[in-house]
């Protein structure tokens, strides 16, 4: 509000202008309003800010905690797994492969078979 577009009205004058006449507390109301509206907004986005800031620091915490869960799940199945194969190496080592001379044998037969075949095959 400018100097120029106040002006004071006492009881039984008239105003040398057209607009609202208020009293001295609504003037007083209106300009603290103006003054401290910056203020309240300032403490509307703080407030807000801090809701976010908790909002997203809760879900990230979530988010670690699953991770955590997911990690010592996959490191035991790890673990498992590990220890599956230690045991199958053991037995596959116990038991020795006797039977080298059945695949000798048949790749043997198997090729005499194909020479007489292909020489029959030929004449």
């Amino acid at each position: 509000m400018h100097a120029q577009d106040a002006a004071r009205v006492y009881e039984n004058e008239s105003a040398p202008f057209t607009g609202w006449c208020l009293t001295d507390h609504a003037m007083a109301k209106i300009i603290a309003d103006k003054e401290s509206e910056g203020q309240r907004c300032q403490l509307k986005i703080d407030q807000e800010i801090e809701t976010m800031q908790a909002l997203y620091t809760f879900e990230v915490d979530k988010l670690k905690i699953r991770l955590n869960t997911l990690q010592a799940e996959h490191d035991e199945i790890i673990l498992i797994k590990n220890t599956e194969i230690q045991k199958l190496e053991q037995v596959a080592l116990e038991q020795p492969n006797d039977y080298w001379y059945l695949f000798f044998s048949g790749g043997v037969v198997l090729g005499v078979l194909s020479t007489v075949g292909i020489i029959y095959a030929v004449k």
